[in-house]
């Protein structure tokens, strides 16, 4: 070890009394003498002897403060050195003592550091953050409106106690080595303590619902007057407004738990059903059907028929039923006596003749596009439209059933004159042009014989005459109905589906036959020759 340095000089050394000295004790004990001789002058200047000097002593130092002075001095220094290292003591415990009252390190609660803060301050930082997160509005807006959302609003709340409580045992609690270990750990591990927040949920409920009473503002629906002529638009539509409520909760949830959202209030445009700007008054379908072969009585069924769908119109979505619309074919709802089809025969009822309306309607409904629910094929063939494109209706047994599936009005007129029974369908073109095209599979004529008793007897006079054909049955026929769509521009084919697969009966050949016979009487057959 180096010695350290004292700043004062080590005094003279004097030499060793021993062996080899003059008056130097003899090894047998003999007395010492005490006072030795003076060195010869042989050890030192040549043999010449020199006076011996004084004896040696320190000189006391200029200006040196007394021994006693010195000592309180040192004393004074020694206590000042103890009271500074009492004070440091001190200092050091308090300091250490302060870090105990205060939050320790990496400490976290909801995303907000603890670290430093007394047990009174954090707990007033986190009722203040409270406080504000409670109270803060944000603002809804849409079309130049504001409604201001505040958490408050829906009795929300925000529970710290037990996060408080939990944030502040940490380095607080246990024994020392235990509190240290937490410490340490935290340094790598931050604790975080997270709180939900929570709200009224039938209060957030109706606030949107007040709202989106505030926000609704009703379509309104292009206005149509259908003139003897055409369609006419006769008031333009508006678009309407409504919240989209559950866009909006999200939105407000958002808020509550993290303060951020979008504060443009969700709200979807409501198209009106009749909407002007889309709307088209061409003619998109027409279809006519020969009624020349019918009398007054039948031809005025169909005219009546159709007149129920004079001026009518379909918006989307309608379901439209021929019975329900026509109604029961009485005499009290105007329909007249007239042949009709009765299985395999054609016999005289009220409402002859209704089924060509039925038809007529059908097929101006294929060509608009129309979704059609219900259809029925008669049992015999007809005149007046090609296997398959027939729609045979029978009140409270068959019916016609069509829906509109495309997303605008239809506007119907019909007419019924002594040449042509005709439905016009005015509105918004469907994507293609639509024909309904019959497919005969096999077709055999009627080999089936009634007769009818000529009373006139203009057409067979006697019994034993020849009958005379009245009319011609019709032949049994199996056909398919096939929807072909067609481009408008360039009238080419662009698909065809089946929809119609049909199974029409053979009817009657009906012949004239004589009442008279030779002798004068005459004769009324009660049964026909063969089956009708």
């Amino acid at each position: 070890m180096y010695a350290m340095d004292s700043g004062r000089s080590a005094p003279a050394r004097r030499p060793a009394q021993g062996t080899g000295r003059q008056g130097a004790r003899p090894s047998g004990g003999a007395r010492t003498n005490t006072n030795p001789r003076p060195r010869s002058d042989a050890r030192a200047n040549g043999g010449v002897r020199r006076n011996p000097g004084p004896s040696r002593r320190p000189a006391p130092r200029r200006g040196g403060l007394p021994m006693g002075v010195r000592l309180g001095l040192a004393a004074m220094a020694l206590l000042i050195v103890a009271l500074l290292i009492v004070g440091g003591v001190k200092l050091l415990g308090r300091a250490q003592e302060a870090s105990v009252d205060r939050y320790v390190d990496n400490v976290f609660i909801n995303g907000v550091c603890m670290t430093g803060y007394t047990q009174e301050e954090g707990e007033q930082l986190i009722h203040d953050l409270r406080d504000q997160w409670l109270n803060a509005t944000y603002p809804l807006t849409f079309q130049g409106r504001t409604w201001e959302f505040s958490p408050a609003d829906v009795n929300a709340g925000l529970d710290f106690e037990d996060a408080l409580y939990k944030a502040w045992n940490l380095g607080h609690v246990g024994d020392r080595a235990t509190r240290r270990e937490i410490v340490e750990g935290l340094k790598q591990v931050p604790a975080q303590f997270n709180c939900e927040p929570t709200y009224d949920e039938a209060a957030l409920d109706a606030y949107v619902s007040k709202v989106a009473q505030e926000v609704y503002v009703e379509p309104v629906d292009a206005e149509v007057t259908l003139t003897e002529v055409k369609p006419v638009i006769t008031r333009a539509s508006q678009n309407g407004w409504a919240l989209d409520e559950a866009a909006l909760k999200e939105t407000l949830v958002g808020f509550i738990m993290t303060g951020k959202g979008d504060t443009q209030l969700p709200v979807n445009e409501i198209l009106p059903a009749i909407a002007s700007d889309d709307m088209e008054m061409d003619v998109i379908s027409e279809f006519k059907t020969d009624v020349t072969f019918r009398g007054f009585d039948s031809r005025s069924n169909v005219r009546t028929a159709l007149n129920h769908f004079n001026l009518f119109t379909v918006y989307p979505g309608d379901t439209v039923s021929f019975n329900e619309v026509v109604g029961p074919r009485t005499e009290a709802m105007g329909f007249r006596e007239a042949p009709e089809y009765a299985g395999s025969k054609e016999e005289m009822g009220v409402g002859g003749g209704v089924c060509q309306a039925s038809t007529t309607l059908y097929n101006a409904m294929i060509q608009s596009g129309m979704t059609i629910i219900e259809r029925h094929n008669h049992t015999m063939t007809v005149v007046y439209v090609e296997p398959s494109q027939d729609a045979a209706v029978n009140y409270g047994k068959k019916d016609f059933v069509f829906r509109n599936d495309t997303g605008h009005p239809i506007y119907i007129y019909t007419n019924v004159s002594k040449e042509e029974a005709k439905v016009t369908v005015y509105g918004t073109r469907p994507e293609y042009k639509y024909r309904l095209e019959s497919v005969i599979e096999q077709e055999r004529k009627s080999d089936v014989i009634g007769y009818q008793d000529d009373l006139s007897g203009k057409h067979v006079y006697y019994t034993t005459d020849e009958p005379v054909l009245y009319r011609e049955g019709h032949g049994s026929c199996r056909s398919q109905g096939w929807l072909v769509s067609y481009d408008w521009d360039t009238d080419q084919e662009v698909n065809r589906v089946q929809i119609n697969y049909d199974v029409y009966s053979a009817g009657v050949n009906v012949y004239w036959r004589g009442i008279h016979n030779p002798d004068g009487t005459t004769t009324t057959a009660t049964e026909a020759p063969s089956q009708w």
